[in-house]
């Protein structure tokens, strides 16, 4: 059987997930939550997904890494032209003794040779692409509009190449913060950077907790860091694939939507949680079961809702 092989990186903060190419696209992208509709999703529809990328004008080769130890993501693009890199992460450090992990997905971009001239699209979209979102212009931001709530692009980059999808010269840092929700409101490039110093922090100190061996210590904690962002810290569910959809094989019918918390896979990840000495992802999955326990009547489902949900 002939395997699928989606080279995409991901990135996350335990409220929400998104999975990014190796050109800068957006593949993926749910908000607010992980089972909701997608605002980003070419991975499913090239038509209809709508797009978020940041890509040359000219021809490129590409690459992608971690920073080590953690979950925040760099696309590394060379043309002939000059090169730059795009990272991305989604904000997650403690703050006021609790996690902050906000409905915000950041995206920092900056030149690394020669004068490089990019192109940056932003087209949310709502109810698996059958929502086109209206645009409002406002003086350091984009509102897309025709969700529950406001999606915003914050960016220094200037908003008419954006809005026309022009390409220019990136000859400094430039930053795109895009919330669903609260927006942010705070200075764009020092807030920017700070979430970025926070969440490398955090990750490194995650990874620092753990308890594993020599024996592919590299993969195991790549592995675990994944693992982590897929839990939806809200309840405490971990759900078994951040998609929808996709077949497991070509021309397979067996397309189904893993966004759930199959209770078989959870006991798994939880197995592996366990095996590298972390247990707070273990508590939060237990308030999910004890939850679920008090409105069972019958029997256990093999799998529910990232909020409980029977269906």
């Amino acid at each position: 059987m002939t395997k699928h092989t989606y080279n995409m990186g991901v990135v996350g903060n335990c409220a929400f997930l998104a999975l990014i190419g190796t050109d800068t696209a957006v593949r993926w992208l749910c908000w607010p939550r992980f089972d909701s509709s997608f605002v980003f999703g070419p991975l499913l529809d090239e038509q209809k997904g709508g797009e978020f990328s940041i890509r040359s004008a000219k021809a490129f080769t590409s690459s992608q890494y971690y920073i080590q130890n953690t979950n925040v993501l760099c696309t590394e693009i060379a043309t002939a032209e000059g090169s730059y890199r795009v990272t991305d992460f989604a904000p997650r450090f403690l703050q006021y003794e609790r996690y902050y992990k906000p409905l915000m997905f950041i995206r920092k971009v900056e030149p690394l040779a020669g004068a490089p001239r990019v192109r940056v699209v932003c087209r949310p979209v709502g109810e698996y692409g059958e929502l086109e979102l209206t645009r409002r212009r406002s003086s350091n931001h984009i509102a897309f509009l025709g969700l529950e709530e406001e999606i915003r692009l914050t960016t220094n980059i200037p908003l008419t190449y954006v809005l026309d999808e022009e390409d220019f010269v990136l000859n400094e840092a430039k930053y795109l913060v895009l919330t669903y929700g609260a927006p942010l409101e705070a200075a764009l490039e020092s807030t920017a950077e700070r979430f970025l110093t926070g969440t490398l922090a955090y990750w490194r100190s995650w990874v620092k907790s753990t308890s594993i061996g020599s024996f592919h210590q590299d993969q195991v904690i790549r592995s675990a860091l994944a693992l982590k962002i897929h839990q939806y810290e809200d309840t405490g569910a971990i759900i078994a694939a951040s998609t929808t959809s996709l077949p497991e094989a070509p021309g397979s019918t067996r397309n189904w939507d893993y966004r759930f918390c199959w209770m078989r896979d959870t006991y798994y990840i939880l197995t592996a949680f366990n095996n590298i000495g972390h247990s707070e992802e273990l508590e939060r999955y237990f308030h999910f079961i004890a939850n679920i326990s008090t409105k069972v009547r019958d029997k256990f489902q093999p799998l529910y809702g990232i909020g409980g949900s029977r269906s």
